[in-house]
């Protein structure tokens, strides 16, 4: 299977104890198969939301499993220049989905998500959406 980036709206919805199970299902598999890439920004959303000190070591630990995916600094005059083609399209988005579908698309990666920014941004680039 190819690489995928687990958004954020994705992953919290698999923590939920009424999530959708195949949500649940598919991003433990994607997981054990070690098919996840990490940016640092999606770490941080997630570390940031937890309850208390403890969860936040418990995840930490958890996402160190992962395949963290840095950027470099040209990055960002690349990102730069997508989020401005993207605005002239129409794609008005957080900067933060702008950045991961980025990441995305040039790490050769499908996005697994629960956020409609994501859809819209694929609509308007090859950015490839697990569904």
């Amino acid at each position: 299977m190819d690489k995928i980036i687990i958004d954020t709206s994705a992953w919290i919805e698999s923590f939920r104890p009424q999530c959708d199970k195949g949500l649940s299902h598919l991003t433990k598999d994607l997981i054990i198969q070690g098919n996840v890439l990490l940016p640092g920004i999606i770490k941080a959303e997630l570390l940031r939301g937890t309850k208390n000190k403890r969860e936040y070591n418990r995840l930490n630990e958890l996402l160190k499993g992962l395949t963290y995916l840095p950027v470099r600094e040209e990055f960002w005059e690349r990102l730069s220049e997508f989020s401005f083609k993207l605005f002239r399209k129409g794609v008005v988005v957080p900067l933060t989905d702008t950045y991961i579908a980025l990441l995305c698309i040039e790490n050769d990666a499908s996005i697994l998500h629960r956020d409609k920014h994501f859809d819209l941004i694929a609509r308007k680039s090859s950015l490839r959406v697990l569904s």
